[in-house]
């Protein structure tokens, strides 16, 4: 995965996110995702589920998401 070490609850734009980084889109989310590759048709980057292999979403360039949590 990364080397990079993230503070506890970062809060970071999608873009300076490895891919395969467990991430979350809000402070006290339930819901977890896994940073997976850049759609260039959509210009978006896809998050998978982590509770559900076939659900994904797709989030804009300059989102900020959560990282450095425990999972």
């Amino acid at each position: 995965m990364s080397n990079k070490t993230y503070q506890p609850e970062e809060l970071v734009n999608i873009e300076n996110v490895k891919q395969g980084e467990f991430i979350r889109r809000k402070e006290n989310s339930s819901k977890t995702y896994q940073r997976a590759e850049y759609d260039r048709e959509l210009r978006k980057y896809c998050l998978d589920d982590q509770e559900d292999i076939s659900r994904c979403i797709y989030i804009k360039k300059g989102t900020k998401v959560f990282v450095g949590f425990t999972y």
